[in-house]
């Protein structure tokens, strides 16, 4: 009988911890945004900081309002950035769910010393959203950048150039009309699928940023595997996967990519937290 009942405890015990873990990972994680710091260059004193904000895939719907997305955004605003980008993946399934007016005020509160800019993400095509998004982003105050390159220039008179090249699985991106030759002191390159981005390695971008791949939503300590098949499953995240990649020639070229803030699929996070990156370079 105390075999039997030490049994008991353990089963209870572990139906106890499933029910915990499920619970935290549809109602507590996914409204637990984070707020992540990286130096993506080295530094000395004679430098500058540049600070970007990156967010990416929103996936706004039922379950991940403009209310959630609020408190996203006065986290990102007490950041104090001097760059903003959005790489993506505004709302879920525009289809089933928006809110486009409440979209609109949410984003336009987003503040940037030298601009905000986005790029399209495939469920900124699927779902019916096709028509609308690049109006809530400019009635946001975001620039988007379709297969184009534009430039900023910093109070010390560094010249940033940002390019964006469109949806890689529903857009349609294109070289065509980009220079591999840009002047400018820094070239960063935005792309919402993070593995399309070795197509343009030749640009000689100093930085790459994307999203797409929610850092595969769910990471259980002790089972990689989990995580990698989540992530091997996204279309186009296999090789990046979340964070900060050193690549190219003495590793001075860099990729990021950004674990997004809402969800999709199912709406559950573990072991991934929302997250706001925040990038800083030193010139």
């Amino acid at each position: 009988m105390k075999f039997i009942s030490k049994i008991m405890t353990i089963f209870l015990v572990i139906i106890a911890i499933i029910i915990g873990a499920t619970f935290y990972a549809f109602k507590i994680e996914p409204y637990q945004v984070k707020v992540k710091e990286y130096q993506v260059n080295s530094t000395s004193t004679n430098m500058k900081e540049l600070k970007i904000a990156q967010i990416s895939d929103t996936h706004i719907k039922e379950d991940y309002t403009t209310e959630n997305l609020a408190k996203v955004i006065s986290k990102l605003n007490a950041s104090n950035p001097d760059i903003v980008i959005f790489t993506g993946d505004l709302y879920d399934n525009y289809a089933k769910y928006n809110d486009d007016a409440n979209l609109i005020n949410e984003l336009s509160k987003i503040k940037s010393k030298y601009g905000k800019f986005a790029v399209w993400g495939n469920h900124d095509y699927g779902g019916g959203a096709s028509n609308q998004y690049p109006t809530i982003m400019e009635n946001s105050g975001f620039q988007l950048l379709v297969n184009e390159s534009t430039q900023i220039t910093t109070d010390n008179g560094n010249i940033i150039s940002l390019t964006g090249i469109d949806d890689s699985m529903l857009g349609n991106p294109s070289t065509e009309n980009l220079s591999e030759n840009i002047n400018a002191d820094y070239k960063i390159l935005l792309s919402h699928e993070p593995d399309s981005l070795n197509n343009y390695i030749n640009y000689n971008y100093n930085l790459a940023m994307s999203g797409h791949s929610h850092g595969g939503q769910v990471n259980i300590p002790f089972f990689p595997s989990i995580n990698e098949a989540a992530t091997s499953t996204t279309n186009l995240a296999s090789n990046y996967k979340k964070g900060l990649y050193h690549i190219g020639e003495n590793g001075l070229q860099n990729i990021f990519v950004n674990s997004g803030i809402g969800t999709t699929h199912i709406s559950a996070r573990f072991g991934v937290k929302p997250e706001i990156s925040i990038l800083k370079i030193s010139l």
